[in-house]
C-alpha cells in the first residue's frame, strides 16, 4: 500500500495541484508483473529517489512517468497535457554526431527557438565542464562524457519534470558535484526530479524522499535508525555563494548552523536535523550550491 506524504524534498510553490499523480499503476509484460499498484504524486521542487535492484522496475517506472511506455492498469493524472518533462536513460547510444549536433537536433525536434537553443547548449556544455564545439563525435566518447551529453539533452527546455535513470553512472567526483549544483538549480526553480540510484549519495538524499521497489511495490524507505540515533553526530557542510543580506537572515533563522564566509562565498556546518529546511531556504534565498558533503562523528 502507497500512501502520499509530504515529502521532505518538497519546496513550498503555493499550489495544491501536483504536477503528475499515479493512482494504483501497474506494468505487465505477459504474465510477468513488474509493477503493481503504484501510487504517488510529486509536486513542483520536490525530489524522489527509487532504488531497488537490477529488473526491480525502476527504469520501468520512470519511462511510463516520462510517457514512453504505457501502463497496463491504474491511472495517471498531469497537471497539463503539455507537461514538460525532461528523461535521461541509463545510457546514450554512440552517434555519429558531435554533442553540439546531437544536442541542437533535440532541441529542433522540442521547438526551441534557436538562438535559445544556441545559449542553452553553451550554459550546459560549461557547466558540465565538455567542449561545446568539439568536432568528435559522440561514437569516441568515454563513458562518463556521454553521460554528461545524455543530461544535458534531458534539461536542454529547464523541464517542470525531470526523470534521471542511474545520472551519476560513469560521471567522476567533479562531474558529480556539477550535476548536483545542477539539480539544486532547477529545484529552486521549481522543477519536480526523479532519480533512479543505486549507490548511496548523502547530499540528495538529504533533499529527498526514497522509495524501494521491492516485488513491484513501491515501499518507503524510513531513515536509518543508527543514524537517527547518532543525529547529533552527523552534519553536512556546504560550500556555496550567497549574498550577504540573505546570509544574515539565515543565520538568524538557524542559529545552529556555523557559517565561514568571505565576500559571497560561505561556507556552513548543518546540523543533521536542519538540514532539509536550511536547504530549502537557502535555494529560495537564490543561493548556489557547490558542494554538498555528509560529515561523521564531527559535532
Amino acid at each position: 500500500m502507497n500512501e502520499r506524504i509530504k515529502k521532505k524534498g518538497a519546496v513550498d510553490s503555493g499550489t495544491a495541484s501536483s504536477l503528475i499523480r499515479l493512482e494504483q499503476v501497474g506494468k505487465s509484460y505477459g504474465s510477468r508483473k513488474v509493477l503493481s499498484e503504484i501510487s504517488l504524486s510529486l509536486d513542483r521542487g520536490e525530489s524522489l529517489i527509487l532504488r531497488g535492484g537490477n529488473g526491480s522496475g525502476k527504469s520501468t517506472l520512470l519511462k511510463i512517468v516520462a510517457g514512453i511506455i504505457p501502463a497496463s492498469s491504474g491511472r495517471i493524472h498531469r497537471s497539463s497535457k503539455q507537461l514538460q518533462t525532461g528523461y535521461a536513460p541509463d545510457r546514450l547510444p554512440k552517434l555519429r554526431m558531435t554533442s553540439e549536433e546531437y544536442l541542437i537536433h533535440m532541441g529542433r525536434i522540442a521547438g526551441m527557438p534557436t538562438a535559445a537553443l544556441t545559449t542553452r547548449i553553451e550554459e550546459l556544455h560549461e557547466l558540465l565542464e565538455l567542449p561545446a564545439h568539439s568536432p568528435s563525435l559522440l561514437i569516441h566518447y568515454s563513458k562518463g562524457m556521454l553521460q554528461k551529453v545524455n543530461l544535458m539533452q534531458a534539461c536542454l527546455l529547464r523541464p517542470a519534470l525531470l526523470l534521471l535513470d542511474e545520472p551519476f553512472s560513469g560521471l567522476d567526483t567533479a562531474s558529480s558535484e556539477k550535476l548536483l549544483t545542477l539539480l539544486h538549480g532547477l529545484r529552486a526553480e521549481g522543477t519536480a526530479v526523479i532519480t533512479a540510484l543505486h549507490d548511496p549519495l548523502p547530499s540528495w538524499e538529504s533533499v529527498s524522499t526514497t522509495y524501494r521497489i521491492r516485488e513491484g511495490q513501491l515501499i518507503l524507505e524510513e531513515p536509518n535508525t543508527d543514524e537517527a540515533s547518532n543525529s547529533g553526530s552527523v552534519r553536512y557542510e556546504l560550500d556555496g555563494l550567497l549574498t550577504e543580506k540573505a546570509r544574515e537572515r539565515l543565520a538568524v533563522a538557524f542559529p545552529r548552523v556555523d557559517w565561514t564566509a568571505a565576500g559571497n562565498a560561505v561556507r556552513c556546518g548543518i546540523p543533521s536535523e536542519d538540514c532539509h529546511a536550511f536547504m530549502r531556504d537557502f535555494w529560495q534565498a537564490e543561493g548556489i550550491v557547490l558542494s554538498l558533503n555528509r560529515k561523521e562523528g564531527e559535532v
